[in-house]
């Protein structure tokens, strides 16, 4: 395959990826669960978020090929584990591209939601079909506009007077559902693994752009975190739009800050249509999805598999359930991790620089905050996850 994309490309898909419509939207139910502990859910979750990105980096320096943890189970674990991982990785990102596309559309065109977010799948569906180099520039743009209009709001909230309502304390184990929550906006950090050999000198620029990325992005929310708190305190509890709050008392007007989320949102769903699609493709061509969704364009690209991953996205946004579609996106991306660290724990200790026991500390936080999210994400997610290894081993009876 033709290498295309740099290291910086790379970066910059991850940014978008991580900067979509969840640092929009996470910081009021957040708030909501971990009180005055929210820098400690932030942490948490970016905890667990650079112990897996470890984790990735390691694997992906070894195992160059695209798919992610789908490539790393079956490389290290084995078929089934493989089909587990990406199964997780296409279900979680499905759900997760859907409730993108409609905070998109509720910022841009309220009472339109659906027709605006199915439009909005659409085309960012045929910009990833046109070519690979087309997704790294415009993910580029958009995350470059997204990261500048963030900074801005973090310094101008600096200046803002500090607020009187502050933050309770949480009660039982509202700390760990608001870092699943986190971890949901952080969840984009790997999107590049995904890519494999599409990025240039693919062993070494895919774990460094996977860290680089997670760090610019973890000092981001960090900061946006603290002048929530600061400036807010309890006035973002439960609220749908915390940076359009952040916002009204920073500049005295949150008019403009619908057009940055919009433009945050379609960043993060381009990354994410282009990684599920790639995954879908390779596991295909292994025969784990139907064959035909391995089918390349002359670029590459899997277009089939895009615009079949497009579908099923617009098929979800038209349910208008943005708490489902968020629940089960991180209880299956987290069980994606989990396995992530468990193919790097099985990873020979030759091809791995890193103990052992980083990786079953990060399969443990995984599973800890994964049976932490909102129930009927969980439940969902279990049943959807356990409904795909049934159809695979009755298929798998048919051949």
């Amino acid at each position: 395959m033709k290498q295309q994309l740099s290291q910086l490309d790379a970066v910059f898909i991850g940014l978008a990826a991580m900067l979509g419509a969840g640092v929009f939207v996470v910081f009021g139910p957040a708030a909501l669960l971990a009180g005055s502990w929210l820098q400690f859910a932030i942490v948490l979750a970016a905890i667990v978020a650079y112990l897996n990105a470890s984790t990735i980096a390691q694997l992906a320096s070894v195992v160059s090929r695209p798919g992610g943890t789908y490539a790393y189970g079956r490389h290290y674990l084995s078929n089934n584990w493989g089909f587990l991982a990406g199964a997780a990785f296409l279900i979680g990102k499905i759900g997760s591209a859907a409730a993108i596309a409609l905070v998109f559309a509720s910022y841009l065109t309220p009472g339109f939601e659906i027709v605006t977010a199915s439009l909005a799948i659409i085309v960012m569906a045929v910009i990833n079909i046109l070519g690979v180099n087309r997704t790294a520039f415009g993910s580029k743009i958009l995350a470059g506009i997204t990261i500048a209009f963030l900074l801005v709001l973090v310094v101008a909230a600096l200046f803002a007077p500090a607020t009187n309502v502050p933050l309770e304390s949480p009660t039982g184990i509202g700390v760990l559902t608001a870092a699943s929550l986190f971890f949901f906006a952080f969840a984009g950090y790997a999107r590049v693994a995904t890519l494999g050999d599409e990025v240039k000198d693919s062993r070494v620029a895919v774990p460094r752009a996977i860290i680089i990325s997670l760090g610019i992005v973890f000092v981001i929310y960090l900061s946006l975190g603290w002048v929530v708190e600061n400036r807010l305190g309890a006035l973002v509890v439960g609220s749908v739009t915390p940076l359009a709050d952040l916002a009204a008392v920073s500049f005295g007007t949150a008019s403009f800050v619908f057009v940055f989320a919009a433009v945050a949102a379609l960043g993060s769903l381009l990354a994410l249509l282009a990684g599920m699609s790639r995954t879908a493709a390779t596991m295909a061509e292994d025969g784990e999805l139907p064959r035909a969704l391995a089918t390349r364009s002359r670029n590459g690209t899997p277009w089939l598999a895009e615009s079949f991953i497009a579908l099923i996205a617009i098929v979800l946004a038209a349910s208008g359930s943005f708490t489902l579609t968020i629940g089960l996106s991180s209880f299956a991306i987290l069980v994606y991790y989990a396995i992530a660290n468990l193919a790097g724990y099985r990873q020979p200790a030759v091809e791995a620089k890193r103990s052992k026991v980083w990786n079953i500390f990060g399969l443990l936080l995984c599973l800890v905050l994964a049976f932490s999210v909102p129930l009927d994400g969980l439940i969902l997610g279990l049943a959807v996850l356990v409904l795909a290894m049934i159809l695979r081993w009755g298929l798998s009876k048919l051949r």
